[in-house]
C-alpha cells in the first residue's frame, strides 16, 4: 500500500466522520416547512440541522448513509494505519474507500448547498484520489494464487453483471421523465439525482466489465472483484439505514417501491458479501 493512498484515505476517513456527526447530530431546533420547487410543486422541506434546505426524503437518505459511513470510515483508517500490510489489505481499502466516494459524490452534487461543503469537497477529493491511487496498484499486483486465475468463477460473474444491471432501475424514472417533459415526482428542490448518474454511469460499466472478465479469465477481473462486491455489500447497508431513517421521518413507500429499491438491493449486497469472503481467503 503506497503511503499517499494511505495518507489520503486517513484524510478521507477522518472529513467523512466528522461530516457524518455534524449530519447526524447538529440541531438548531428547526421546524419543517413548505416551499415551492422551481417546477410549482410544493415540497417540504426537513427545516433542521446541516441538512434543513433539504427534502424530508433526501435528509433521510443522507442520514441514514451517515450512519453507515462513520464505521466504514472507521473500518477504512484500521485497514491503513494496522492492517496495510495484511494480503487483503489492499482490495478492502479500495473497496471502502468506494463507498465513501459514492456517498461524497452524493454530498457534493445531491444536497443543498451548506456551511459544509468546503468539507465535502475534501471529503471527496481525497477519497477520489486515494482511491485511484489504489486502484492502480491493485490492478498492478496478482493477489491470489494462481489456480484460481484458471478458474472462470461462473457464478460471481453472472451475480456482478446482473447486480450490475440492477442499476437500470432507474430508467423507470428516466425514460417517462425524458419523454414527457414532466419533472419527475421525486426530484423535490433539485435538479437531478446523483445516484442515477453513478449507477448508470459507473457501477453497471464496472460491474459488467469485472463479470465478462472473470468469464473471460482476464487476471484484472479477478484483482477488482473484491472491490465491486465490497461496494455492493455497502451499497446494500446503506439502503437498510437509509429507509430506516426515512421511516422514522414519516416516509412511507409504496410496496413496489420497497421491493425494487430497498429489498432486492439489501439480497444482492448479502450475496455479494458472502461471495466476497469466499474470494478474499484465496488471497495469497
Amino acid at each position: 500500500m503506497k503511503k499517499s493512498s494511505a495518507v489520503l484515505s486517513v484524510i478521507s476517513s477522518v472529513s467523512a466522520i466528522v461530516s457524518a456527526c455534524f449530519g447526524l447530530f447538529y440541531s438548531f431546533g428547526g421546524t419543517q416547512r413548505i416551499v415551492e420547487n422551481i417546477y410549482g410543486h410544493q415540497v417540504t422541506l426537513f427545516g433542521d440541522g446541516i441538512y434543513a434546505n433539504d427534502s424530508i426524503f433526501k435528509a433521510g437518505a443522507t442520514k441514514g448513509a451517515d450512519i453507515v459511513i462513520i464505521p466504514i470510515s472507521l473500518l477504512l483508517l484500521i485497514t491503513v494505519v494496522f492492517l496495510r500490510r495484511k494480503k487483503y489489505a489492499l482490495p478492502l481499502q479500495s473497496g471502502l474507500l468506494s463507498i465513501i466516494l459514492y456517498a461524497s459524490a452524493c454530498l457534493v452534487t445531491g444536497i443543498s448547498f451548506n456551511r459544509l461543503f468546503m468539507l465535502y469537497l475534501v471529503q471527496f477529493g481525497s477519497a477520489l484520489f486515494a482511491f485511484i491511487i489504489s486502484m492502480s496498484e491493485l490492478a498492478k499486483c496478482k493477489s491470489f494464487d494462481n489456480p484460481l486465475y484458471d478458474k472462470r468463477l461462473t457464478g460471481t460473474a453472472v451475480f456482478l453483471i446482473t447486480s450490475g444491471c440492477s442499476a437500470l432501475i432507474w430508467l423507470i424514472f428516466i425514460i417517462p421523465t425524458a419523454i414527457s417533459g414532466i419533472p419527475m415526482e421525486i426530484i423535490d428542490v433539485y435538479t437531478t439525482e446523483p445516484a442515477f448518474v453513478i449507477d448508470l454511469a459507473v457501477i453497471l460499466p464496472f460491474a459488467v466489465f469485472c463479470g465478462i472478465g472473470l468469464l473471460r479469465k482476464q487476471a484484472i477481473a479477478y484483482q477488482l472483484a473484491p472491490v465491486m462486491l465490497t461496494m455492493m455489500t455497502g451499497v446494500g447497508i446503506l439502503v437498510i439505514f437509509q429507509t430506516v431513517m426515512q421511516s422514522a421521518l414519516g416516509i412511507v413507500l409504496e410496496p413496489e417501491q420497497l421491493f425494487g429499491m430497498v429489498i432486492s438491493f439489501i439480497i444482492l449486497g448479502t450475496i455479494a458479501l458472502v461471495l466476497n469472503i469466499r474470494l478474499l481467503k484465496r488471497m495469497v
